[in-house]
């Protein structure tokens, strides 16, 4: 697995789940008729290995993998860290269904 993009997300700055996926939304390139529902943000960041399909404006690689770091996720809200690890975890499931390496990668930092 090759770290192939690289975003950057600030918990102290998001305070609610409408703004985590409005910077997912912002950072990933999501299409505008993105729902607001944590279902519609999976959907959309599976995309990220099938740039063809329009759900996100950066790609990887079929084996790449992007790097979410997440700044101040001690001081964040529960319920926007219990939301961004299971985004994780599925998208990442979905590929694995699929016999792929997973794509999303956590990085914590302060």
């Amino acid at each position: 697995m090759q770290v192939e993009q690289s975003i950057t997300l600030n918990f102290s700055s998001i305070k609610t789940i409408d703004e985590l996926y409005d910077e997912l939304a912002f950072h990933l390139g999501f299409p505008d008729f993105l729902g607001r529902n944590i279902d519609a943000v999976i959907d959309c960041m599976f995309g990220i290995r099938y740039p063809d399909e329009g759900m996100t404006k950066i790609s990887i690689s079929q084996s790449g993998c992007l790097s979410l770091k997440i700044k101040n996720f001690s001081s964040a809200d529960v319920k926007l860290k219990d939301s961004i690890i299971y985004i994780a975890e599925f998208v990442n499931y979905k590929y694995q269904f699929k016999g792929l390496e997973p794509a999303i990668l956590l990085c914590f930092i302060k």
